[in-house]
Formats: structure tokens, C-alpha cells, sequence
């Protein structure tokens, strides 16, 4: 299987590429980091810089990236490989980072630090160059280029946000650039917490919509893989206000302080229909998406999908130790799941969402050593084709992400009876029974969730089991569950809240690396919702 290689450069390192020009002067050329003078050479210089810092930002969904780690960490997909953090990051019990030079997956916590303050370096040395007048793209192209950069601006800042404790917040605006020193002084750009850079990130994301109100312009395919237009720049930025606002929390007590009534307008005026991240593996890829649904790669956990079954195998096996767990079959009414009470019978009437691993994508008996509690007789089915080729378009921002969003902040008002039109909206599709009672308890007659303790889930649990199977993997960075997870208090204990700033950069500030997880260890989950 082939993979692609992407330059690596630290937050500080990306920022001080914009000001190379004025400190050296090289004859060698390298195009993968090119200095300020050649990049922003001509107007159509600028432009393609700016229109690349989405491409740039895009990498993190790259298979070097967090994702199918923090993805087995929530139980969102599970595998027993080493790669990517998968293995490391979801042992049981939890340990925590191993963020030193030659650490344990370093690169993997690395990657998305890298790749989003490149995205930012782009994007904010050429608005410097409009805003400083060194470049006019006309009227509409500069409109054009203001909106977009700031949307990316906003993608990057809030994904350091979402996975990090602590970031950089820089764009065109950095005294910095004048004299072309970013970089060159670590107190020009200092470290601010996690909250702060979320604070820059929801601003970016504003100007992107308001510099996007009433314009004509078109940003073309080759920036984002489809032409988007103003209204639809407008609806994305919404949308990742509304989830970033949520997702941002790392506790339970932070995910109950959240601004709810902004979530709420937030998605309201987010995507009213699926919005897809198109993938051609040339340009822009989805690419550990796809590994994570590549045959023999991805299982899903019993930890949470177990609460379909209706038999009491899924308690039975939550009272087996860890490393005596074994797979089983779940039956349930819930016909997302495969239909009959024997693995045969579930072969010839998959579910629509989930089906029996067979063959090459069969994960049981592979690696015992690694924990049987991993096996796992069933694997998700809605990615499989784009997942056989690595390419293709598959949901990014979703309608149902929306209407789940604002289905929480409805529960955190007390506003049962809409919660239960959102949980209605798919359970009654999918072969579950409705529950109307208007009161946070819900009626559960299908008794689907059933948690580890036995007990039927009430309101608040089928809006999460709604909202996690109608969105599985396609969450912000696909790892909806675990933003969600850490928020909702359902992450396994010692599971790390967040990642640390990369030991790198720590030693280009003369700082101490330091790491989060592992039970009992800083930033890592309590024992938590279902008991483990």
C-alpha cells in the first residue's frame, strides 16, 4: 500500500519561514518551503499560497496524523496495530504520552501541531502581503482571499484548540511581520492555553462569514476539491463554531459551561445538507478515514456498540476481565446491527450501518498479545467503497451533526420534548420504539442503549446513541466520539483529555516537555459513565 511523504516543520519553524527572505539569502531552491519573497512573488503567487493553506491543513486527516489513535482511545474504531497511536494510545490500562525525543508515536502527536501552523503560515503571510498592499487581487479576489484565509485561519487555530493544551494564536496582523522577524523571538508569539486559541479560532471563523455576506465570488475546486460558494463558506464556518464550542470542552463540568444558546445559533445557520470532503488522494485525501476502513484494519469496539445487544452477552462480557474478553454475538431489534442470533444468520441480513467482518477484514485472533478484549466480530459498512480506493466524497459537515447539537443544548434547557424529536427522527427508522414521555427519563421499550450496569438508557443516553452511530466518523477530524467522549464523561479511565505541546517546540522555548493520561495521570479521564 503506498504512502505519501509530507515536510515536517514545528509551529515556531513554520512561523520563522515567513521571514527567511530577510535573514538569508540561498541560491537552492526548495519548493516544499519556499521563503516569503519567491511565495508571494506575483498576485497569482499570493493567491496560490493562500488557496493552498486549506490543502495544507487538510493533511492532518492524513494516516500520519491523531485520528485513528484518538479514534481507538474513544472505541470509535478498534484494531490492534501499532500504527498511528492505535495500539499505544488505547491500552488497557491507559498510559500516558511518551512525548520525548524518540518517545513512543511522538510524530503521531506532532503531526497535526505541524501541519496546522504550516496552514497558517501561508494564509498569514499572504493576507499580509494584501493587507500591506504588495499584492492587489482586485476588488472581488481580495474579498475572496480575506474570506477563505480567514475560514482557514479558523480551521487551523481550532484544530491546536480541540487536540491541544496549549498553542500560538498568529495571522496577517503579527507585528512580527514587518520587520520579518516571526519566530526569531519566542516571546512574539507566545503560548496561550487552549481556550484562547478557541476564542481566535470562533473569531476567524466570524470574519469568514461576514466577509462572505452578499459576495459573488466562487472559491474553485482546486482550493477545497468543489466549488464552494460565499453561502456555503458561510454555513461551514457555522458549523465548526457550533461543534468547536462543544467539542472544545475537555470535562464534563466544562461541557455543561458551554455557551449553549451560541451552539444553538451556530448550527441553526450551519449546513442545512451533507457537505462532502472530496478525495483524490493527489491533492487533497482522507486518507486515515480510509485506513481505518481498509479490510483488516478497523473492528468496532463492544465497549460502546455493545449496548445494542438485548441478551444481557454485552453485560456478561463487561464482567470478564479485560484480558479475558472475548467477541460475541449481539442481537438486537436495532437493524443498524446485523439481524439473527448466530453469526450466519447475521451474515446473510447485515445491518445497514454495520456488518460480520469476514476474510481479509476479519480481525479476530490477530494479535492476542495486544489485548482479546480488541476482537470484535463486527466492522462499519458505510465507508468501505471509498475505503477500497482511497478516494471519494464522504460526509464532512452533516445536517444530523447540526440538529444533534442543538438537540443538547435543548436537554441542557430542559427541553425534553424536542430532544425526543431528535432521537425519534432515526430511532424509529432503524427499527427502535419512540419514546414520547417529555420527561428526561424517556420511555425505553426496546431497551436500546442497555448499559454495562443493566439498566435501560433514559433520554440522555439514546440522544447519545443517536447522535454517535447517525455521525460515527464523521466528526470534526472523524473523531466525533472522542470530543464528545471526553465532554460527556464516557472516555476509559486514563484516557488523556488532550494532547501535550510537542517536546520540540518546548525545547525551541526552552521549556520542559511534560505528558497527559494514564490512569491517575494530569489530564486524563476518571473512571467514567459506564463504569470503566
Amino acid at each position: 500500500m503506498w504512502r505519501r511523504m509530507h515536510k515536517a516543520t514545528s509551529g515556531l519553524a513554520a512561523l520563522l519561514l515567513i521571514g527567511m527572505a530577510g535573514c538569508v539569502d540561498l541560491d537552492v531552491q526548495n519548493p516544499n518551503a519556499p521563503d516569503a519573497e519567491r511565495a508571494l512573488a506575483t498576485p497569482e503567487d499570493t493567491e496560490a499560497l493562500i488557496a493552498g493553506g486549506y490543502t495544507t491543513w487538510a493533511n492532518v486527516l492524513w494516516y500520519d496524523g491523531p485520528t485513528m489513535g484518538l479514534s481507538n482511545v474513544a472505541f470509535e474504531h478498534q484494531a490492534p496495530w501499532a500504527n498511528q497511536g492505535m495500539e499505544f494510545f488505547a491500552r488497557i490500562p491507559r498510559v500516558p504520552h511518551a512525548n520525548v525525543a524518540g518517545g513512543r508515536d511522538v510524530p503521531v502527536l506532532t503531526w497535526a501541531w505541524e501541519q496546522s501552523y504550516a496552514a497558517i503560515n501561508q494564509v498569514s503571510s499572504g493576507l499580509y502581503a494584501i493587507d500591506a498592499g504588495d499584492v492587489d487581487l482586485g476588488t472581488e479576489g481580495n474579498l475572496r482571499a480575506r474570506a477563505f484565509g480567514k475560514y482557514v485561519l479558523g480551521l487551523a487555530h481550532g484544530t491546536v484548540a480541540m487536540l491541544y493544551d496549549s498553542g500560538f494564536i498568529f495571522d496577517e496582523t503579527a507585528e512580527c511581520l514587518t520587520d520579518k522577524s516571526c519566530g526569531s523571538d519566542p516571546a512574539d508569539v507566545p503560548l496561550q492555553g487552549h481556550q484562547a486559541v478557541m476564542t481566535a479560532a470562533l473569531g476567524y471563523f466570524a470574519e469568514a462569514a461576514t466577509l462572505s455576506a452578499g459576495a459573488t465570488f466562487t472559491i474553485p475546486a482546486t482550493w477545497m476539491g468543489q466549488d464552494v460558494s460565499p453561502a456555503t463558506l458561510i454555513q461551514l464556518a457555522h458549523s465548526e463554531r457550533a461543534r468547536m464550542r462543544a467539542g472544545v470542552a475537555r470535562t464534563p463540568a466544562e461541557r455543561a459551561a458551554v455557551d449553549w444558546d451560541a451552539v444553538r445559533t451556530d448550527a441553526g445557520l450551519g449546513v442545512s445538507a451533507d457537505w462532502d470532503f472530496v478525495s483524490d488522494c493527489v491533492v487533497l485525501c482522507d486518507e486515515a478515514l480510509y485506513y481505518r476502513n481498509y479490510p483488516g484494519w478497523h473492528m468496532m469496539s463492544m465497549f460502546i456498540i455493545g449496548m445494542a445487544d438485548v441478551t444481557g452477552a454485552y453485560q456478561t462480557w463487561m464482567a470478564v476481565p479485560h484480558l479475558s474478553k472475548r467477541e460475541f454475538i449481539m442481537q438486537t431489534p436495532d437493524t443498524r446491527f446485523p439481524q439473527g442470533a448466530t453469526e450466519a444468520a447475521q451474515i446473510a441480513a447485515p445491518g445497514s450501518m454495520f456488518i460480520i467482518a469476514q476474510g481479509g477484514s476479519r480481525l479476530i485472533g490477530s494479535r492476542p498479545d495486544r489485548g482479546t478484549w480488541r476482537w470484535s466480530y463486527y466492522r462499519n459498512d458505510v465507508f468501505t467503497t471509498s475505503a477500497s480506493n482511497f478516494e471519494g466524497a464522504d460526509p464532512m459537515y452533516t445536517a444530523k451533526e447540526m440538529d444533534a447539537l442543538i438537540a443538547e443544548a435543548d436537554y441542557r434547557d430542559g427541553l425534553y420534548g424536542a430532544v425526543e424529536t431528535f432521537v425519534n427522527s432515526t430511532r424509529t427508522l432503524h427499527g427502535l420504539n419512540a419514546t414520547n414521555s417529555g420527561t428526561a427519563a424517556g420511555v425505553n421499550t426496546s431497551a436500546v442503549p442497555r448499559l454495562p450496569n443493566n439498566t435501560v438508557g433514559d433520554l440522555w443516553e439514546m440522544f447519545k446513541w443517536e447522535k454517535r452511530l447517525e455521525t460515527h466518523e464523521m466528526g470534526f477530524l472523524r473523531i466525533g466520539w472522542y470530543f464528545d467522549g471526553r465532554g460527556w464523561g464516557d472516555l476509559m479511565e486514563g484516557s488523556f483529555y488532550q494532547i501535550p505541546v510537542p517536546f520540540r517546540e518546548m525545547q525551541l522555548l526552552q521549556q520542559q516537555p511534560y505528558n497527559f493520561g494514564g490512569v491517575g495521570g494530569n489530564s486524563a479521564a476518571p473512571v467514567g459513565t459506564y463504569g470503566y
